[in-house]
């Protein structure tokens, strides 16, 4: 089994990845090999890792270790198993999807929040990586309108880090305070890395223009919480059990895809 990162040029992104796999270890079966690689910016990478199983003649399993399947999911991950075929035609190699619109995400974040008080006015900002595929755009409205149904209050904003709209700095500019007690933003991120340490940054320089009554909080990536990897782990066994790929709902009625920046 190979768990691929996207990778951070932040090394506590990174080692945060590496610690999440370790915590993930108990949660599959003993007798696996588990093994875990990188897209970009840290080792090992993933071609080196797969010639490596293939050389020893393994069945391979890939999962990538993403939010959402865009540019990574859909093309980097379709093109290194067309490499392994080409040069290991003998070698199976099954990959499972990223973690999409998997329930469990909602679940750790309304875990995350603080509850809703009906006495203090929430703002509510999820913010996400951003995408040129629109897919994986859509997606993360999606889970947070299913995060706003269990939680509810005021209506949820939605922004994003990079390459789409609407984008982080210019909503959080665009915030009123008058109407704001507590400011929650929900990165939704599996690691840390350069992006976690900017939406922070962007809540702290908030509250020093405007100070709330309640305050601000900016809930933590959520890669390594133990609901999530109860949810992967059951995943994995049923790809390994299978050993076939099940297409994910939406993946089909996407446009051809794009590459993720």
């Amino acid at each position: 089994m190979v768990l691929i990162g996207h990778g951070s040029p932040m090394e506590e992104g990174n080692r945060h990845f590496r610690e999440t796999v370790r915590k993930l270890l108990p949660r599959l079966p003993p007798e696996w090999t588990v093994r875990e690689a990188f897209l970009e910016h840290a080792e090992p990478d993933v071609r080196s890792v797969l010639r490596e199983l293939a050389e020893k003649k393994a069945t391979i399993h890939l999962f990538p270790f993403l939010l959402f399947d865009a540019g990574h999911s859909k093309g980097d991950v379709w093109g290194f198993m067309g490499e392994l075929a080409r040069e290991f035609p003998d070698v199976t190699v099954v990959r499972e999807w990223a973690i999409g619109i998997d329930q469990a995400p909602v679940s750790v974040l309304l875990e995350l929040l603080p509850p809703a008080d009906p006495a203090i006015r929430d703002q509510v900002v999820i913010v996400g990586r951003g995408s040129l595929d629109p897919g994986a755009n859509a997606s993360l409205y999606y889970q947070g309108r299913r995060l706003w149904e269990r939680r509810r209050g005021r209506e949820f904003l939605y922004s994003f880090i990079g390459v789409t709209e609407p984008r982080y700095r210019g909503l959080m500019e665009s915030l009123d305070p008058a109407g704001i007690d507590r400011l929650l933003v929900v990165p939704y991120f599996l690691f840390e890395g350069v992006l976690m340490e900017r939406i922070r940054g962007g809540v702290k320089d908030f509250l020093g223009r405007h100070p709330l009554p309640h305050g601000g909080v900016v809930t933590p990536p959520f890669g390594d919480h133990p609901h999530l990897l109860d949810a992967i782990a059951g995943r994995l066994v049923r790809l390994a059990k299978n050993r076939q790929t099940v297409m994910p709902r939406w993946l089909a009625l996407d446009p051809s895809p794009s590459p993720t920046l």
